[in-house]
């Protein structure tokens, strides 16, 4: 059976006026060693017929459909049907840029487990800002080489999404490594700390190959959870448990004493998100009861800058009034973004 080069697994749901943008960022460029794994998340919209139409003239798609399960469980699906040497993963409002297989066929080289590269963030189809790994392209040879710049990227959360890397298929199923299905935020995240605690051969290419949209006044993660903190608190653990591992935890505490107070900001800047139907009384209530739960966390971190000091101070201050004045001027600041 012929291995294609490279699996690039799509989950849809309801995206009927993006996903033909993104099949054809694909279809569109001068390279056919590949599959294309749909996975249709139980779309309601036409998001699979548009699919099935598309199939039906390009026998690189392999079109699946599933009852909706959320996006882990579709990603996993993907894995297990994978039959590429690499697995990317592209989600169906995004596309890619048109050198995007010229570039990485020239930048994998053959003991590369991971490849990581930048993206650009399109908003109403104008571009916002590229974001690049590193300052240039680097080829790591061993596990150690690449732990020291694996912080950094923790840090700037260009480690988080799957879709800016591309991933050694045989590595991914033989340690079975899985999208979590019990949270819906972070579990990207979760998922490329698994991929890297232990990996030895990466490579960054610092160019731009694929295109993320998001839509104005929408942050990364548009739908309010009210248990946001929690979650990010748990990921920030696997995050701790990650530099144990490397040896290099005390080192780097400051860094995340750095997210889990901007952390603590976020949950309460997301109150002011469209989805969020609280009152200004709940949200009072909200911001109260998670700083005399998570009081501790709070107490015990360091302020290794500017920012994070101010932020701590608010935050310290447990007035409820004035914290939730600074958030919603800080939404407002992230919606012009």
């Amino acid at each position: 059976m012929h291995v294609p080069f490279l699996s690039i697994v799509i989950p849809v749901y309801n995206a009927e006026h993006t996903i033909s943008r993104a099949i054809k960022s694909i279809t569109s460029q001068e390279f056919d060693n590949l599959e294309i794994i749909i996975v249709n998340d139980g779309s309601t919209d036409q998001s699979f017929q548009i699919c099935k139409e598309l199939s039906l003239n390009n026998q690189m798609i392999r079109l699946f459909h599933r009852e909706n399960s959320g996006v882990s469980t579709a990603r996993n699906y993907g894995i297990e049907q994978a039959r590429g040497k690499y697995i990317t993963f592209l989600d169906a409002d995004d596309y890619y840029s048109e050198n995007f297989f010229k570039i990485i066929t020239s930048e994998i080289e053959e003991n590369t487990q991971l490849l990581l590269y930048g993206y650009n963030i399109v908003r109403n189809g104008v571009l916002m800002v590229s974001r690049l790994p590193l300052k240039e392209n680097v080829q790591f040879r061993n596990k150690y080489e690449f732990r020291e710049t694996a912080v950094s990227l923790i840090s700037n959360e260009m480690i988080n999404a799957p879709w800016n890397k591309i991933y050694l298929t045989s590595y991914i199923k033989n340690n079975n490594f899985k999208f979590p299905t019990d949270i819906d935020i972070g579990e990207d995240l979760s998922f490329n700390l698994l991929v890297i605690k232990g990996i030895k051969f990466v490579k960054v290419c610092n160019q731009t190959l694929v295109n993320y949209t998001v839509k104005k006044g929408e942050g990364l993660v548009s739908r309010f959870r009210p248990n946001r903190l929690e979650i990010r608190i748990s990921l920030l653990d696997q995050i701790k448990g990650t530099l144990d591992c490397w040896n290099i935890l005390s080192e780097n505490q400051s860094m995340l004493d750095r997210l889990i107070v901007r952390d603590f900001m976020a949950s309460f800047i997301d109150l002011y998100k469209k989805t969020c139907k609280f009152s200004n009384k709940e949200k009072l209530t909200f911001i109260k009861n998670v700083l005399i739960r998570e009081d501790n966390k709070l107490k015990k971190c360091s302020t290794p800058d500017l920012s994070t000091y101010i932020l701590k101070v608010l935050l310290r201050t447990k007035n409820s009034v004035i914290i939730l004045f600074f958030a919603k001027l800080l939404s407002l600041k992230r919606g012009f973004r």
